[in-house]
Formats: structure tokens, sequence, C-alpha cells
């Protein structure tokens, strides 16, 4: 996933990554990657998602069980 490279309320480059967010509903997973602008304070998102049916595509089942 691209970064952001400035904050699109300010225009500032100073930004923190905070921690990420997951969310799954009946048909999509979402990840949800939360930044903070220290300039101008304002905080923003951006939200990935994709059908549940590919969220886990790449888990093989010699990888284990996936809930613990």
């Amino acid at each position: 996933m691209m970064e952001p490279i400035m904050c699109p309320f300010c225009g500032g480059a100073e930004l923190i990554e905070e921690e990420e967010s997951e969310l799954e509903t009946d048909d999509e997973y979402w990840v949800i990657y939360h930044w903070r602008c220290t300039d101008c304070g304002e905080a923003f998102e951006k939200v990935i998602t994709q059908p549940l049916s590919d969220a886990f595509e790449d888990v093989k089942e010699e990888d284990g069980p996936l809930w613990s």
C-alpha cells in the first residue's frame, strides 16, 4: 500500500501513522489505515476492502488453523 506524502487538509508533510484497524462484515474484509498530521492536527484514513472470499486466499492448509 502506498503511504500518503502530504496531509489532504493543509498540505503538510509531517505525518504520523497510527495503529491500523480491521473490520469484517458479512461479505467484505476492511483494513483501515490511520494517519495524523503534526502540522494541523487533523486525522485522516485510507480504507482498503476486499471480498471475504479473497481475504484469506494466500493461506494454505499446511500453514495450520486460521484461528486459535
